[in-house]
């Protein structure tokens, strides 16, 4: 069973991992990009490597999508002013969405963050404040069940009011 080959999932305890984890699924991301998080830590999603690696697939790809799930910008905006710039120059490639906390379905996953590439590959942080989790190179169950999960909070997001009044 590929979900036991320890070549293939790899834990991830800590910000050094978390970002070589986000960087490999940025290098492997051939059409979209998912990414759902309740916390967004400047860490990562401002950090310069991780921001330029996003500008070059997109420049390289301009049929790639990467749809983002984050909390009010109003939370991280401030943290992450790189992350807003990226998002303001990359508009038909980058979307950024805020879940509208009315229509969420009610599921412990939600309090967890995971990023998923082309149906394939993952990053699933049970504890994102610590940044403690799982990546997976192959496709597995557990990441079906979360794509899944993420097309429904899509669905129910909304463009967030902070960001387009920037014009994002």
């Amino acid at each position: 069973m590929a979900d036991d080959d320890p070549r293939l999932t790899q834990t991830l305890d800590g910000l050094e991992g978390s970002r070589r984890a986000l960087l490999a699924l940025l290098e492997a991301v051939r059409h979209t990009f998912y990414l759902y998080t309740p916390l967004v830590r400047p860490e990562l999603y401002n950090d310069a490597e991780i921001l330029a690696a996003i500008r070059q697939r997109v420049v390289n790809q301009p049929r790639l999508r990467l749809q983002w799930v984050l909390p009010p910008a109003a939370n991280w905006r401030g943290g992450c002013p790189g992350l807003i710039r990226l998002s303001e120059r990359l508009t038909t490639a980058f979307t950024l969405r805020t879940p509208n906390r009315h229509e969420l379905p009610d599921r412990p996953e939600l309090g967890q963050a995971f990023a998923i590439v082309d149906d394939r590959m993952l990053a699933h942080f049970s504890d994102p404040r610590r940044l403690l989790g799982v990546h997976e190179s192959q496709p597995s169950e557990r990441m079906k069940e979360l794509l899944e999960l993420f097309r429904e909070v899509w669905n129910r997001s909304q463009p967030d009011p902070d960001l387009r009044r920037l014009g994002i």
